[in-house]
């Protein structure tokens, strides 16, 4: 049976957290002397260390209650935070499933975790052949899902992730950054059903807003609860906080060019499918295309000259560019 506390380490369980100026008072009028501010000039107060007002906006568009949010800076903070709250270093292990983003890897190895690689198979999806044995192994806390996956597209398969989702008894992180650009339903809506379950979306993709440096956790609230006492006081600047405000009060212009873009994928994979060097256009849930060409190295120089900057994923899978 699943149990948190059993996975979160010890010296956070029993972390006291730091207590802001805005954690002691939480009122809004006043001569604000508390937390030796600047008196003057229009940046000068710290932002709200919970964005409140965020949360309401975004439970209100999601239909997610405010519990069950946390806001991030960036879905590289929340990963990050992962590994602080539930892998002891040197000890503990994490999984993901490569290629996918590379983050996961950065993360573990700036917290001393080793990070199990396993291949996705020929399809860019799970083998649970490979994973199931992985399953049991009581240092393994957490297994990261990116779907739709950077750099494939494509989402994973959702009875590989249920099986998962069922038999693992630690944290499972499914990255959504690009959802928004598929078809399919966010894994948020089952969170109630998962208590192990963590969904990540961004704010960077289809919102367009990937300078403000905004993510967001969905889970339950004991785990939100663990977040928001381990992350830094004020980690969401109040003018990010309030350019997803300003984004989420106009979701029909969110609407538009999410339809724009879209609707570009499907002409841009057209017009490539006609290139003599293509040889496969990966299928694609994301605002991207994996291509197969004849000489990645060669293309990817070629549009450099031509200011057209691509990604080279050769390195990753061979003879790809995204």
């Amino acid at each position: 049976m699943f149990n948190l506390n059993n996975l979160v380490r010890k010296n956070i369980l029993e972390l006291e957290p730091y207590s802001s100026a805005r954690d002691d008072f939480k009122g809004s009028d006043g001569v604000f002397l508390d937390a030796n501010e600047n008196p003057f000039g229009e940046e000068n107060r710290y932002p709200d260390p919970y964005q409140k007002l965020v949360k309401k906006k975004l439970g209100e568009y999601k239909k997610m209650n405010t519990k069950n949010i946390f806001v991030g800076n960036g879905s590289d903070e929340i990963i990050d935070l992962a590994f602080r709250i539930f892998c002891n270093p040197g000890k503990d292990k994490a999984l993901t499933f490569s290629p996918t983003y590379g983050m996961y890897d950065v993360s573990a190895n700036i917290n001393d975790v080793d990070l199990i690689k396993l291949p996705l198979d020929e399809s860019f999806q799970i083998d649970l052949n490979t994973l199931n044995p992985l399953l049991k192994n009581e240092n393994l806390k957490l297994i990261f899902i990116c779907s739709p996956n950077n750099p494939t597209g494509n989402l994973l398969n959702k009875q590989s992730i249920k099986v998962i989702l069922n038999q693992f008894n630690g944290v499972v992180i499914i990255d959504e950054a690009y959802i928004d650009f598929s078809n399919s339903e966010s894994w948020m809506k089952v969170i109630d059903d998962y208590p192990n379950l963590i969904v990540l979306q961004t704010f960077s993709k289809a919102w367009g807003l990937a300078n403000a440096r905004v993510g967001v956790g969905y889970a339950n609230e004991k785990t939100i609860q663990l977040f928001n006492k381990v992350k830094p006081p004020y980690n969401v600047s109040g003018n990010n906080q309030l350019s997803v405000i300003k984004s989420l009060s106009n979701s029909a212009f969110f609407n538009l060019n999410l339809l724009t873009i879209k609707s570009e994928k499907i002409e841009l994979e057209k017009q490539i499918k006609a290139l003599i060097f293509v040889q496969k256009v990966y299928p694609s849930d994301a605002n991207f295309l994996l291509v197969q060409v004849s000489d990645a190295n060669f293309v990817y120089e070629e549009l450099v000259r031509k200011r057209i900057i691509i990604r080279n994923r050769n390195k990753i899978i061979n003879n790809c560019i995204r």
